[in-house]
C-alpha cells in the first residue's frame, strides 16, 4: 500500500507538470487517493456507551471546526502509523468516535462507528498555501468533504504536496469540543504517534439527558454566502504600541491583554465600516469567548474535554464614534463578572443570556474567539512543529474574528470574517492600518 500510494502521487505530479507545460496551468488538481473509517482500537465498555452532553455542549453549534497543520519536513512516512495511533487515541476519546442519534443532540451514542480518514494529493507546493492570506476554495481543497462520512463527529484529511511537505486537516464538531479541547485531542494524537504517553481526557457531561431550548440565534438557517474572510498579522511591537495608546486614554479596571486590545480595535473598525456602508450607525454588540476551565474545574482543568467556555458581551448603543479605551474598559468590567460564576450551571445560564442578546436583530454583532496560546503550534507527529496552522471561519452569517498565534511566534494572526461589501472599507481603515504588519 505504501509503495502504491507514492507511485500514485508521482503519476499525478508528472501528469500535472506535462499538462502545465503544454497547455498552461488552469487550476490546481486535488486528487483523493483513499478514504476509510478509523475506529477505536478497543471497544467502548457498556457503561460508557452514552455520553450526555454538558449544558454548554448543547448550546454549541453542530458544525465542524477545521484546523490545518502544515509540515515542510514531512518525511513521506507510512500513514499506517498515523492511523494506528489515531485508533489508539479513540479508545480514550471514545465519544469522538460515536454519533448523534437522529432524534436528539443532547447525548452522543458511543457506538465506535469511527471517524473519516482521507488521503489526498495536491499538485501545488506547500508554499502556495502557507503564504495565502485569503480563506477561499484553495484552502477548502485541504479539508474533508462534507459528503465523506457525513455523520462523523471528526474528519481527518492528510494532504501531500508536489515537491514535498504535507498538511493534516482535522475537523471536529463544535458540539463535542471547543478550541482548547480540539488542541488537546490533536496533541494527544501527535504524542501517541511519537510513541509517548499523553494525559488522558476528562469528559465534562451532564448527570442526565436534558434537552434545552436553544436560542433562535443558534438556528439561523441556510448560510447565504455574502461573507468573506481575510487574515491580518499584528506583531508584538505593534500590539505594545496599541496598549500604550489605550492606557494613555484613561484608566482600566485591569491590565488589558493583547487579545482584549485587538478585539476592541477590530470591533471599532468593523462598526465604522458597517456605518459607512449603510450610511447610518446601528447599535453594535461585541461578544468575546472566554475559556472557563481554571475558574470552574477543580481538578486537572487542562484535561477538561468538551465546551468549557462562555461569551461575555458589551453593547455600544448610541455613538458612531466609538472610543477605544471605553470599549476595552467595558469588556473588562464584563470579564470581572465571570469571577462570580462557580459551576457549569451558572456559566451555562450566563452563556444563555449572552446568546439571547446576540439574537437582537436591531444590533450589529461582532463575535471574537481566541485560540492564542493553545498548543496548536506544538502538534508534532515526528516531523517537527508545523510551519503554519490555519483555521477556517465557519459558514455563518456573522461578523467576527478568530485569533491564532502568528506563525513566526511574533504577535497574533486575525482571521476576520465580514460582509463582502464591508471588507474593502475595513481594509482601508487608517486606524487599523497603523497596527497591521505588512507581510
Amino acid at each position: 500500500m505504501y509503495a502504491y500510494l507514492h507511485l500514485t502521487m508521482l503519476a499525478i505530479y508528472t501528469m500535472n507538470m506535462f499538462m502545465a507545460k503544454r497547455f498552461g496551468r488552469i487550476r490546481q488538481l486535488h486528487t483523493i487517493i483513499s478514504q476509510e473509517t478509523i475506529k477505536p482500537s478497543s471497544p467502548t465498555p457498556l457503561h460508557l456507551k452514552t455520553h450526555n452532553l454538558s449544558l454548554l455542549d448543547q448550546f454549541a453549534p453542530r458544525f465542524l471546526m477545521p484546523k490545518v497543520f502544515f509540515y515542510k519536513h514531512y518525511n513521506n512516512g507510512n500513514t499506517s502509523i498515523l492511523k494506528k495511533s489515531l485508533s489508539n487515541c479513540l479508545t480514550q476519546y471514545y465519544p469522538f468516535a460515536g454519533r448523534f442519534p437522529p432524534s436528539s443532540t443532547s447525548y452522543v451514542d458511543c457506538n465506535d462507528e469511527g471517524i473519516a480518514f482521507i488521503e489526498a494529493a495536491n499538485d501545488s507546493r506547500i508554499e502556495d498555501f502557507v503564504t495565502n492570506r485569503n480563506q477561499d476554495e484553495t484552502l477548502d481543497q485541504l479539508l474533508p468533504n462534507n459528503k465523506v462520512g457525513p455523520d462523523s463527529l471528526i474528519k481527518v484529511q492528510v494532504n501531500y504536496f508536489a515537491g514535498g511537505g504535507a498538511a493534516i486537516a482535522v475537523a471536529i464538531s463544535h458540539k463535542i469540543a471547543d478550541g482548547y479541547a480540539a488542541a488537546s485531542f490533536i496533541n494527544h494524537w501527535a504524542i501517541v504517534t511519537r510513541g509517548l504517553s499523553p494525559t488522558n481526557p476528562n469528559f465534562i457531561s451532564s448527570t442526565n439527558v436534558e434537552t434545552l431550548k436553544i436560542p433562535e440565534v443558534m438556528n439561523k438557517g441556510t448560510y447565504k454566502g455574502n461573507f468573506i474572510a481575510r487574515r491580518f498579522i499584528f506583531s508584538n511591537s505593534k500590539l505594545r504600541e496599541l496598549k500604550e495608546r489605550v492606557l494613555t486614554m484613561g484608566a482600566m479596571p485591569s491590565n488589558p491583554t493583547r487579545v482584549e486590545l485587538l478585539t476592541c480595535l477590530l470591533f471599532k473598525c468593523v462598526a465604522r465600516a458597517s456605518a459607512m456602508k449603510s450610511g447610518d450607525f446601528k447599535p453594535a454588540l461585541l461578544a468575546h469567548c472566554v475559556n472557563m476551565r481554571k475558574k470552574i474545574i477543580k481538578n486537572s482543568p487542562e484535561a477538561a474535554t468538551g465546551n468549557v467556555m462562555t461569551l461575555l458581551a458589551t453593547k455600544i448603543a448610541s455613538s458612531s464614534e466609538i472610543m477605544l479605551h471605553e470599549v476595552v474598559a467595558e469588556l473588562q468590567k464584563e470579564k470581572l463578572k465571570l469571577d462570580g460564576l462557580r459551576n457549569e450551571q451558572e456559566v451555562a445560564q450566563h452563556h444563555l443570556n449572552t446568546l439571547t442578546m446576540l439574537g437582537d436583530e436591531e444590533s450589529e454583532s461582532f463575535i471574537s474567539s481566541s485560540l492564542c496560546r493553545f498548543p496548536f503550534y506544538g502538534v508534532d507527529f515526528g516531523w517537527g512543529n508545523p510551519v503554519k496552522v490555519v483555521t477556517r471561519y465557519p459558514d455563518v452569517d456573522d461578523n467576527g474574528v478568530i485569533f491564532l498565534d502568528a506563525p513566526n511566534g511574533d504577535g497574533i494572526e486575525a482571521l476576520v470574517h465580514l460582509q463582502k461589501e464591508e471588507m474593502p472599507i475595513f481594509e482601508k481603515d487608517e486606524e487599523l492600518l497603523a497596527y497591521i504588519e505588512d507581510w
